[in-house]
């Protein structure tokens, strides 16, 4: 079998079996799928959420940074109408395993959210994300491919904007 007919047959593979789909540009890339446990608590991944867009929030239930971040995307118009559109869901994710701290700290996350914890903190141990400081913000389409890397809420809130 040549290359080029292993690589049709692996995209194949891919976008019928697995359902994974390319990026939508040669310069974006799928971002990392993960694991969480949800504040219900049942477990989802990231590719599992479905919207247009997805809004990863990775935090520390006790910064105070993060507090703050999280007031101000969640009092955003522009978010709040996409979400209640059901065009973007946000997903705000604690990316270590101290289940009492995320407990304790549950009534930051806006219930409009998804609100998870990494029990096997995998995300960091795997180094799956860049997030060196905390809060840290990725959006990303459909496919779960980057629009935006370690970003702004401001910056969110144009893109989405252009978007929608």
């Amino acid at each position: 079998m040549n290359v080029k007919l292993k690589i049709a047959a692996l995209f194949v593979c891919m976008t019928v079996v697995c359902g994974a789909k390319p990026c939508h540009s040669d310069q974006s890339e799928r971002a990392n799928n993960f694991t969480c446990t949800l504040a219900t608590g049942g477990d989802t991944t990231l590719y599992s959420v479905q919207a247009e867009a997805v809004l990863l929030f990775f935090y520390d239930p006790t910064c105070d940074e993060c507090h703050e971040l999280m007031a101000r995307l969640d009092e955003s118009p522009v978010i709040t109408r996409l979400i209640e559109d059901k065009h973007l869901i946000v997903m705000a994710v604690y990316p270590e395993e101290d289940v009492d701290v995320w407990r304790e700290n549950m009534d930051y996350v806006p219930e409009t959210w998804l609100n998870g914890y990494d029990p096997g903190a995998k995300i960091i141990l795997d180094d799956l994300y860049d997030f060196s400081t905390l809060p840290t913000l990725y959006l990303l389409d459909r496919q779960k491919c980057y629009l935006l890397k370690k970003t702004t809420a401001d910056e969110v809130e144009i893109t989405l904007e252009n978007l929608f």
